[in-house]
């Protein structure tokens, strides 16, 4: 038997995150689950009956939260998982710039900088890089520009490194996701 695999999945209280875990559960990895709220994160815990997952409560968005979150890690992670992700929509002239830094830092920058702090977990364990960006990352779409700016740059980002890592044994994967059902 292999040994067992662990698995980080961010926002992972709600949503595509929530699906994420139940299904690595359900596979038998080991879970960190990370999210912003201790209820959402129990709640998915509860669904996750093969596993015991550990739960952070963190925002991936702080030096204190991503520190966090790396202490849990230890020395391996096999695969990380940035799912975390916040949408505001409407007119652009409309958008407050509380707003569109919500989504610059949750979207783009908390997952460069996770990752960028798990890297050596990931090389420890030859382990996957996933960054889940959405199809408004391919397809601009109105009313929905900072966050199709965001989830573009997640996708150039993950481009980026998977060429900056292709000889250190670690995967990366860009999956866009169309429209979820998720609060």
């Amino acid at each position: 038997m292999s040994p067992t695999r662990k698995v980080l999945i961010t926002g992972a209280g709600t949503g595509i995150g929530r699906a994420l875990a139940i299904e690595a559960a359900q596979k038998g990895f080991d879970l960190i689950l990370v999210g912003r709220t201790s209820a959402t994160l129990e709640e998915t815990r509860s669904k996750c009956e093969t596993q015991n997952p550990y739960c952070i409560v963190a925002d991936v968005t702080s030096a204190e939260g991503r520190a966090l979150i790396a202490n849990a890690v230890g020395e391996t992670l096999d695969i990380l998982i940035n799912n975390a992700g916040t949408l505001s929509v409407g007119h652009l002239t409309d958008m407050a710039d509380s707003d569109l830094e919500r989504m610059t830092t949750t979207n783009l920058v908390a997952p460069m900088a996770l990752t960028r702090d798990l890297l050596p977990a990931l090389r420890a364990s030859n382990g996957r890089l996933v960054n889940i960006g959405s199809v408004f990352g391919d397809i601009a779409y109105p009313f929905f520009a900072g966050y199709s700016a965001t989830k573009f740059g997640l996708r150039g980002f993950s481009d980026a490194m998977r060429r900056e890592l292709s000889g250190d044994g670690i995967g990366v994967t860009y999956i866009a996701p169309r429209a979820t059902r998720t609060a």
